[in-house]
């Protein structure tokens, strides 16, 4: 099997690049940065898979660059849209500028990405975008944010409808994940760490292997039946209601 992942480089994109690559898959990366890829994997010791990692590197935006890594795969079985961005900010001051940029990187390289690997996409393939539970909850100060991932969410079921039975149309919904992006907004006190964990039944932050998880899954032939579906994995964070402070403590 064949996978590009877009943001494949750090993060959520990495573990799901190493995952795949353990698997024994294909695996294209697409990122404005690839030289930790080849870093990282040299620390993973998947030296032996080095051989099936192509790595394109550019900006996810650019319809050329993700032409480059179809052209390179020679058939598509999977796509992993994992590139994104996230820059909060109060929504009255918030620049214009970096609104489009959230839009263009977060939702429409999304459907470009979906649009320029359809041609090679190989029958039964599998398309998995990265939302995030800010697509279907409240959150103050990431309106710009939340409102790309909404799109995602809304894309995924409408390509699912237009390309079914040929191709699987799905998202993973992640709550709050350790990665290198969540650190720097602990470290500017966007978010509360201790607010984060109380707020979650499982009493954890989500590592990028837990994603990796999900993604694999859709990607698989055991999801076979699933399609226009968003998967949310983040520690029963959406399900906890105003009953939260009743549930048992953690031990």
């Amino acid at each position: 099997m064949t996978v590009i992942v877009t943001g494949g480089a750090r993060g959520i994109g990495l573990a799901c690049t190493r995952q795949l690559l353990e698997r024994g898959e294909r695996v294209v990366v697409v990122d404005q940065d690839v030289a930790p890829l080849d870093r990282t994997l040299q620390e993973f010791r998947l030296t032996e898979g080095l051989d099936r990692l192509v790595a394109v590197s550019g900006d996810v935006a650019d319809t050329s660059v993700l032409s480059e890594a179809c052209e390179l795969a020679r058939g598509v079985d999977g796509v992993v849209a994992c590139a994104g961005i996230s820059r909060p900010g109060p929504t009255l001051t918030y620049p214009r500028g970096a609104w489009d940029a959230m839009i263009e990187i977060n939702l429409s390289a999304v459907f470009e990405t979906f649009r320029v690997a359809l041609p090679v996409f190989t029958e039964g393939a599998s398309f998995v975008a990265i939302s995030s539970i800010s697509g279907s909850q409240g959150f103050s100060g990431r309106a710009a944010y939340s409102a790309t991932k909404a799109g995602v969410e809304g894309l995924v079921r409408s390509l699912a409808i237009e390309y079914a039975p040929r191709i699987r149309v799905n998202a993973v919904s992640p709550g709050y994940i350790m990665t290198d992006l969540v650190r720097q907004n602990l470290s500017r006190g966007v978010i509360d760490e201790n607010e984060i964990l109380d707020r979650t039944p499982m009493g954890r932050w989500g590592e990028a292997s837990d994603i990796a998880d999900a993604v694999e899954f859709l990607l698989s032939p055991k999801s076979s039946w699933i399609t226009g579906s968003v998967l949310t994995v983040d520690g029963g964070w959406t399900a906890l209601g105003l009953g939260g402070s009743d549930r048992a403590p953690r031990s």
